[in-house]
């Protein structure tokens, strides 16, 4: 039975998004792989600890009402579940896509659903089924398909999770191989014999495993030209291969007749097997240590020593002296040498070891600490036999060796699988452990597959001697301004491969050189050099349509400029006074709206205006138009505002008729007058406030805004309208003010969707 980990290692490994739910009443998420993370863009915080229920993930539908019952039966009959489910977010039938979902529960050691694995693949049916297929789809059954589906799609969906189920399989079971146990040919011929059961036409599948000049093969393998491989190094000098190959030809997939899940399978295999030799190579390095030292306990006797229970005499050799930290002269004494051992436990334990040998005749070994006579912490292993005559102990004697070197290689091997247990190792990413100078002590093998480089051409070198010259300040500033423990992610910078060439590299840095089991700081790299290449040609499109953009604006407030000239040159022939004054009030309208253009084509936005400096210039382009006899004043009060184009032409145009209003009529025989403009947000700064204010004669009392037959009036209403804002006019003795509010709208595009 595979444990948690195993589990855990398979299930990061595996190419489908997919989900770990507990067995709860709610179906808690335990966890999500890096394959689902990036289907969905949700991350770990969103997912654990809530229930499957909960969760809104875009394409993936989870909220359908048989999803529940059906992990219930998963629950309570143990037995694996396949579905399928229309993925959110589809449009017509002519190109609808699925999500194939398998519920898949594991057993605990009682036989009990620990943990329910829940994985989705997505596939498109692209034949637009007639009524005659949809008609033929069987109503009965067992799986939540839609009517559109027909009998043939059902098969080859059904058949696309299997081979996904077999895929998952042939890595649960590399994966159970127990390399505590195996040797590394024991490893090989399982795996080697698992391994044809993983592909999709395993009944012409072969395998070959191939391991520093050892090869493995399945009873009937051979050489063909249908075949899919994959090789890796194994401590620098041990090559890895894996080879499948099909016996005869089959139909062509993705790669030949091989189909690219099954790319990722291959790979995904030997990223485990090369795992376990690492693990049973280190293993066998171990024990070789550990009998050489047990040679040596037994062939030597590295240092001794002897009391004599009568005389209270304790002799030490010169080794004893030596691993103690003392010199030739010295004289040891039964206190000075139970003093010796580290206080607390080891000290504790070694007096009673002392006192159960004297008193019960039990001989010892245990291995202490002690602080030298240097000063130093040191590991000892002390052995004790005493010695009796007629039922009195008369000697004491045994043997001390310095196994510090022993004690710190175990340590080491903990911390070097702590080290692997903490990074990840899928075969996606670069994973490098560097010093507090930026050295590198580890690189995960990925580093030959991204970069061209093995890893242990790295150990030593410097990062920054790899890094492009123009980003080396910029990395070395975010390095030594990361503190411990705590995480960067460094934007995309220029790192140098194998053939010389600049590759973009992006990067989440972790100091973590406060734990001893990694010591330095970890840094999971990823290669973005396809990204970065196409935002390059996409921030070059972009330019080239604003600047198509631009010249647009810039040729429609030309064009606007035209038609306004040439009916100012109507306007100045014409002798009929009222179409003179319409003449000019549309005149003033154009220019209105070729100010706006104007803004566009000379600011960096093509679909926001700066409101303020629009009125502004809308104003004093009417003044100059109209060139009053009388003094006017003009005081503007107003904030920096942004509104989008589609309410600020509308805006423009109301603002334009009332100052317009204003200058033909306000102040007629008048010498002087004053104009205010107030323009401010509310405190949400969501809705906007426009008021103008004239000191001019008013408003003929008889006069009702709403029926006016006057163009100027009705542009203000139908525009107010389509603006969706409240407008409003009042006037007293001294003033007459207009004001309008309106929510402000970020509508999309720059086309005035309003007139």
């Amino acid at each position: 039975m595979l444990t948690h980990s195993q589990i855990t290692s398979v299930f990061a490994a595996t190419p489908l998004p997919s989900l770990i739910l507990y067995p709860d009443s709610d179906f808690t998420v335990a966890d999500a792989n890096e394959a689902f993370l990036t289907k969905t863009g949700a991350t770990k915080v969103d997912l654990l600890g809530e229930s499957i229920f909960d969760i809104s993930l875009g394409e993936i539908p989870l909220a359908v009402p048989e999803l529940k019952d059906i992990l219930k039966k998963v629950r309570i009959t143990q037995e694996a579940v396949t579905m399928k489910l229309p993925r959110a977010g589809n449009s017509g039938r002519d190109e609808i896509w699925y999500q194939l979902t398998s519920l898949t529960p594991v057993l605990d050691k009682s036989d009990a659903v620990d943990l329910i694995i829940f994985s989705f693949g997505e596939v498109q049916n692209t034949d637009l089924l007639t009524e005659e297929n949809s008609s033929s789809a069987d109503p009965g059954n067992n799986f939540p398909f839609d009517s559109y589906t027909s009998d043939n799609e059902k098969d080859k969906i059904l058949q696309m999770l299997i081979e996904r189920i077999k895929e998952q399989e042939c890595l649960y079971k590399i994966s159970n191989l127990d390399e505590q146990i195996l040797t590394i040919p024991e490893l090989l011929t399982n795996a080697v014999n698992i391994l044809p059961r993983g592909w999709q036409y395993n009944e012409v599948a072969e395998a070959k495993i191939e391991y520093n000049g050892e090869i493995f093969t399945t009873a009937g393998y051979k050489e063909t030209s249908w075949s899919m491989s994959a090789e890796t190094n194994i401590r620098r000098d041990c090559p890895l291969a894996v080879k499948i190959s099909y016996l005869t030809q089959r139909p062509i997939h993705d790669e030949g007749p091989f189909l690219k899940e099954e790319r990722n399978l291959i790979n995904s295999v030997i990223n485990h097997l090369s795992l376990k030799i690492d693990k049973i190579l280190t293993k066998e390095e171990w024990d070789e240590k550990q009998e050489l030292l047990d040679k040596a306990y037994k062939l030597a006797r590295i240092g001794t020593w002897e009391f004599d229970m009568q005389t209270h005499h304790l002799h030490w050799s010169p080794v004893t002296k030596e691993v103690h930290g003392f010199g030739e002269d010295y004289e040891p004494d039964v206190e000075s040498t139970i003093n010796l051992f580290k206080k607390g436990i080891h000290r504790e334990i070694f007096a009673k070891a002392a006192h159960d040998a004297i008193e019960h005749a039990e001989p010892f070994d245990v291995e202490l600490k002690i602080i030298s006579g240097k000063g130093d912490e040191r590991w000892i292993r002390a052995t004790g036999e005493p010695e009796f005559e007629d039922g009195t102990c008369t000697k004491f004697y045994g043997i001390s060796q310095d196994v510090s070197d022993r004690r710190q290689a175990e340590e080491d091997l903990l911390l070097r699988e702590r080290r692997f247990r903490s990074l990840v190792q899928d075969g996606s990413d670069l994973i490098a452990i560097l010093d507090s100078e930026a050295n590198y002590t580890y690189v995960s093998p990925t580093s030959e597959s991204i970069l061209g480089i093995p890893a242990d051409q790295f150990i030593g070198t410097n990062a920054f001697d790899y890094i492009h010259d123009e980003d080396k300040l910029r990395l070395s500033g975010l390095i030594s301004d990361l503190s411990t423990g705590k995480r960067i992610y460094i934007p995309p910078y220029r790192f140098r491969d194998a053939e010389g060439n600049w590759r973009w590299i992006e990067t989440t840095l972790t100091n973590m050189t406060k734990d001893p089991a990694v010591g330095g700081l970890i840094a999971n790299s990823r290669d973005v050099t396809e990204q970065i290449h196409q935002q390059q040609q996409n921030l070059e499109s972009l330019k080239e349509k604003e600047t198509l953009l631009a010249e647009i604006h810039h040729r429609v407030k030309n064009n606007l400029a035209v038609v306004s000239g040439m009916m100012q040159l109507q306007a100045t022939e014409e002798e009929n006074d009222e179409i003179k004054d319409r003449l000019n009030d549309s005149i003033i309208r154009i220019k209105t709206m070729a100010n706006i253009h104007e803004q566009l084509y000379q600011s960096n936005s093509f679909s926001k205006l700066a409101f303020a400096e629009n009125i502004q210039a809308l104003i004093l382009n009417i003044k100059q138009t109209f060139q009053p006899q009388t003094d006017i004043n003009i005081d503007f009060n107003c904030e920096n505002i942004e509104l989008n184009i589609n309410q600020a032409i509308p805006c423009s145009l109301i603002v334009n008729e009332v100052i317009t209003n204003i200058f033909k009529h306000a102040f007629l025989g008048r010498e002087e007058g004053n104009i205010d403009i107030n323009l401010s947000e509310c405190e949400n700064q969501r809705s906007l406030h426009l008021s103008i204010s004239d000191d001019g004669i008013g408003f003929p009392e008889d006069l009702d805004t709403t029926k006016s037959s006057s163009l100027g009036l009705n542009l203000i209403n139908v525009l107010s309208d389509q603006l969706h804002a409240s407008h409003h006019y009042k006037s007293t003795d001294n003033k007459t003010t207009f004001v309008i509010e309106f929510e402000k709208d970020e509508l999309k595009g720059i086309g005035n969707s309003l007139l």
